[in-house]
C-alpha cells in the first residue's frame, strides 16, 4: 500500500509541476538613425545619480549614441550632453515601478558660418509589475522602459 501512495504522490506532484514563464520579455528597438550636419561628434555626461541603474542607463545611451547618432557634414561638430538622468524605484510585495526621467542637449557648432543650434529634449517613461514577478522580469522591464525613453528622444529629435 505504501508503494501504492508513493507512486500517486509521485504522479501527483509530476502533474502538479508548474513551469515557470518570464512575464516581461526583453524587446529589441531597433532606432531610427539620427542625422546632423556636422564631422565630429561627442557624448558627455553630467549631473547624474550614482548606481548600478544609472551606470547601465549611461552604457546603453553610448551604445545608441555610437550606433544611431550620424554626422554627414563638411564642418563643424555635435556636443550631446546628458544633462540628467533621474532613476525612481518603488518595489512593494506584488509590485514593482521603474521611473525614467533624460533630459539630453545637442548643440551643432559650426565655426565657419559662426552658427550655434541647440535643441534639449526630455522624456520621461515608466514600466509597472503587478503580481508575482522575478527578478529577470524587473531587470527586462528596467532594460525596456530606458530604450522606449531613448526612442522618445529619437524621435522628437528627428522631428525638430
Amino acid at each position: 500500500m505504501v508503494n501504492y501512495l508513493k507512486v500517486l504522490f509521485f504522479i501527483f506532484f509530476i502533474g502538479c509541476e508548474i513551469k515557470s514563464e518570464q512575464l516581461i520579455k526583453s524587446e529589441n528597438v531597433n532606432f531610427e538613425n539620427v542625422k546632423f550636419n556636422t564631422v565630429t561628434k561627442n557624448l558627455n555626461f553630467s549631473n547624474t545619480q550614482i548606481g548600478n541603474d544609472v551606470d547601465y542607463t549611461k552604457k546603453l545611451i553610448t551604445n545608441w549614441f555610437n550606433n544611431n547618432i550620424k554626422t554627414d557634414g563638411l564642418e563643424g561638430e555635435l556636443n550631446v550632453n546628458v544633462n540628467s538622468i533621474d532613476i525612481n524605484k518603488i518595489r512593494e510585495d506584488d509590485f514593482y515601478r521603474f521611473e525614467i526621467k533624460l533630459n539630453i542637449e545637442f548643440t551643432e557648432r559650426n565655426k565657419i558660418l559662426n552658427k550655434i543650434k541647440t535643441y534639449t529634449v526630455n522624456s520621461i517613461e515608466y514600466g509597472d509589475i503587478k503580481g508575482s514577478f522575478s527578478i529577470s522580469d524587473i531587470e527586462n522591464l528596467n532594460k525596456n522602459t530606458i530604450l522606449k525613453c531613448l526612442k522618445n528622444i529619437s524621435r522628437k529629435i528627428i522631428s525638430l
